[in-house]
Order: structure tokens, then sequence, then C-alpha cells
């Protein structure tokens, strides 16, 4: 028999929508918290580990930091952020090509009561699946390395359409890549998604990685703003 197209869009929009609605409550919750939750997302090998790391660094001694590892199955990644001194909680998504939100809300039940300023998903790498399940994070931001090519803007453009930030990593190739236009790459991304944020970043030597602790640190400012005028909101 043929299956019926229509009813699998119908499937998928339902499963879409009990998702978003968990993951708007827990955003919600998280910014009464005063948590910043930054889904953190790529293809594999963009150095979404190494970034994190390179943050941790400079971050570590103002702010408390969780990190969740999302992978198909391995341990590689949560074992160098642990080894880092920072709280990781490993997700395996058993074969599934992204996180949705009832693995988060696995993952956040597993740090127990730990307080957090900053909790951090490093998403599976894949530039397809992981843009259409919102994880209930604040900000999204995606990698993209210099070796991948700035023609990846033209190739999944969905991903670029829905993060806050593109963070252009391995900066430190660009002179053995001399066909990365950084240009049109930014003129391609902001046409996708004109609020998009650009930063060039080598965590090797740490070039670019101020500016976005910067952009985070403001971003976690600016959740308590949001959620006091709430709350004068509600009591007024």
């Amino acid at each position: 028999a043929m299956i019926d197209e229509a009813r699998i869009i119908e499937i998928k929009e339902d499963i879409l929508s009990d998702n978003n609605t968990a993951a708007e409550a827990h955003r919600q919750q998280l910014a009464q918290q005063g948590t910043l939750f930054v889904d953190v997302m790529s293809s594999p090998g963009a150095g979404k580990t190494t970034l994190l790391l390179s943050l941790i660094e400079r971050m570590r001694g103002k702010a408390n930091i969780g990190i969740i590892e999302a992978d198909i199955e391995s341990f590689v990644d949560s074992e160098k952020i642990k080894q880092a001194g920072i709280p990781a909680v490993q997700l395996e998504t058993r074969g599934i090509c992204h996180v949705e939100m009832d693995m988060v809300a696995k993952a956040f039940a597993a740090f127990g009561q730990a307080d957090f300023d900053y909790v951090f998903l490093e998403n599976i790498g894949n530039l397809v699946c992981p843009a259409e399940f919102d994880t209930g994070a604040h900000k999204r931001i995606m990698l993209l390395s210099v070796p991948e090519g700035f023609d990846k803007v033209y190739k999944y453009p969905p991903m670029f359409a829905v993060v806050d930030a593109l963070v252009v990593t391995k900066t430190d190739y660009l002179p053995l890549n001399p066909d990365f236009d950084m240009e049109a790459l930014a003129e391609r991304a902001r046409v996708l998604n004109p609020r998009l944020e650009i930063f060039e970043v080598c965590a090797r030597t740490g070039e670019g990685v101020d500016e976005l602790v910067t952009w985070l640190e403001d971003a976690h400012a600016a959740l308590g703003q949001a959620h006091d005028s709430a709350e004068e909101a509600s009591h007024a």
C-alpha cells in the first residue's frame, strides 16, 4: 500500500509542535533561573568541542558552566570536557541525528540540583536535522570551519536561517584555503538571516574568542533584564 504523504507530513508537524511547546516552557523556566542555554551546531569536525574548551578557559571563575554532549554513540567529547573540570552530561541519541526537547529535559535532570549561569549543548554533528528541532535554547550558534568551505551556506540554507550566530572556526587555515570567500559567506548568510552575528575565531590562537564571550555575556545579562521586566508587568 502507498504511504499517505499528507499523513506523514501531519505526523511530523504534530511531533514538531509538541516539541516546540515543551521547548518554549523550558526556555522560560531557565530564564527565571538565570541560566543561558546555548545550542551549538555544526557538521562533524568543525571544532565544537575545541571551541567549548576555549570558552570554558576564558569564562571559568566568572561563571558556572555545564555542558551537554550529544553523540550518536561515543563518550570521547564528554571525557575531554570532564577533564577540564566542568560538569558534563552525555546524551546518546542511539542513531537519531539531532537532539529533541525530551532528550534535553533528561540531560538537565541528570545535572540534579546544579545551578548554572550557562549550559551549552554540543548538538549532533549534522547541518540538516538539528535545524528543525527547537531544543529550548535561548541562543543557537553554528560553526563553519574554513576547511569545509564557504559554499556550505548555499547547500544548507535552513541551518543558517535559524541560528543567532555564525562562528567561522579554524581561521588559521585561511592562508591554505584562498578560495574561502568570507565576504560572499557573510553576504549570503545575511540574506538568509538579517539578524545574524558573525564571529571569526581560531580556538588554537584565541583569535575572536573574547568577542564571542562578550556576546554570550551580553545575552546572559539580557536574560535577567527580560525576566525582570516580565515580573514587573505581572505585578502591575
